[in-house]
């Protein structure tokens, strides 16, 4: 170009005003440079913000540019399948659960059923599911004055942080209760039970339901009513077990001998009771003149000869105490002399007889059996190693 003279001609040129591109878009470089940032700061689709960022661009213009020019154009061609290709995979760790607190399954609430008339006086809105007054309502003034300044320190952001994850924490306890309200038809049952009569509940289940009331936050209506019924089921299998035990102790072992035992039971309770038998009257006083007379023979009743271990029958002993005993005429002269000291019927001596024979290893504890296990090993009924 040679060396640049004063009285040549020359011309001022900005070089951001130029269009780059030359085409009849009319772009100047200075507002490409104004849309990729701006594309950058506000992300695509904020249009505009993004024209107010290039000043000179209405929002379709600045859409209509950056998808023609950088997606569909020629720059896009060749930049957006390389990026495409080196974008990296991401994993997908989410997995579907189906235990009893997966998503699907709380999510899926059944709606209130009530009334409008009855929503009105509760100031309840069906269709944003809240009240008018809510759970801890005053929650909103935690972050109601909070503004976030420019010169806040990190001390202040810190202070503002904790009081938004208080009033996080209130808001999901407020929601926990909500889902309890409609998972308990809370709403319904409150109007309900004023139309309806309750129903008579034994007062185990009233205090069971009491018991457990803490505990329904953790399980759904239905999981909880299960929980109660199933203790209950487990009590009654506990009572009946008493039941039946009670009956095996007793020498019972057919269902149909429980509605005679039963009647003789209640029979000799209300003798007792009334005082108007003088058959136990007379039994209770023999037994008791008996061991005042032998008050050391239910400790040494080893003392008692093996050959009287020969079978009596109840005609024999008319005056014996136990004589109106069932099974009495099955037991020698000592198992009867065992029983009046251990105070024990004839039946309940058979049947830790029958007991200890089966299971002659049976640990022992009560020492009113272990004094029937000591009659039966001396006796040679059980072998001692």
């Amino acid at each position: 170009m040679g060396t640049h003279r004063n009285d040549h001609s020359y011309q001022l040129l900005d070089s951001v005003a130029l269009d780059v591109f030359r085409d009849r878009s009319g772009w100047s470089a200075r507002e490409e440079l104004n849309l990729l940032n701006a594309i950058e700061h506000f992300s695509f689709g904020n249009w505009k913000d993004i024209s107010q960022h290039i000043g000179t661009r209405s929002s379709d213009e600045a859409r209509d540019e950056f998808i023609t020019r950088f997606l569909e154009g020629s720059i896009g061609r060749v930049t957006w399948p390389q990026a495409a290709t080196a974008r990296p995979v991401l994993k997908d760790l989410t997995h579907t659960d189906s235990g009893p607190l997966a998503p699907e399954v709380t999510s899926k609430l059944p709606p209130l059923d009530i009334r409008p008339e009855e929503a009105s006086q509760l100031d309840y809105i069906p269709l944003r599911d809240d009240f008018e007054l809510e759970y801890d309502n005053e929650a909103e003034t935690l972050v109601a004055p909070l503004v976030m300044n420019v010169d806040d320190d990190d001390l202040d952001l810190a202070l503002k942080l904790a009081q938004a994850d208080m009033y996080t924490h209130r808001l999901r306890e407020r929601a926990r209760r909500h889902r309890v309200i409609r998972d308990y038809q809370l709403v319904s049952q409150f109007f309900s039970n004023k139309e309806k009569p309750k129903r008579k509940i034994s007062r185990d289940e009233k205090e069971l339901e009491e018991k457990m009331r803490p505990v329904c936050q953790f399980h759904t209506a239905q999981e909880h009513e299960q929980f109660l019924s199933k203790i209950m089921r487990q009590r009654e299998l506990s009572r009946r077990l008493s039941e039946l035990l009670r009956y095996r102790r007793n020498g019972l072992t057919k269902f149909e001998e429980l509605p005679h035992f039963e009647q003789e039971r209640m029979a000799r309770h209300s003798a007792n009771k009334s005082g108007s038998s003088a058959t136990t009257l007379m039994s209770r006083h023999s037994l008791g003149t008996k061991r005042k007379e032998r008050s050391g023979e239910a400790a040494n009743y080893s003392s008692i000869p093996a050959s009287s271990t020969s079978l009596t029958q109840g005609n024999s002993l008319p005056d014996h105490p136990l004589a109106g005993e069932p099974s009495f005429h099955l037991l020698s002269q000592a198992e009867l002399q065992l029983c009046t000291n251990l105070e024990l019927t004839p039946t309940q001596y058979i049947s830790m007889k029958t007991m200890m024979l089966a299971e002659p290893l049976l640990k022992i504890e009560n020492p009113i059996e272990q004094h029937v296990h000591q009659h039966l090993v001396k006796n040679g009924w059980i072998k001692t190693s």
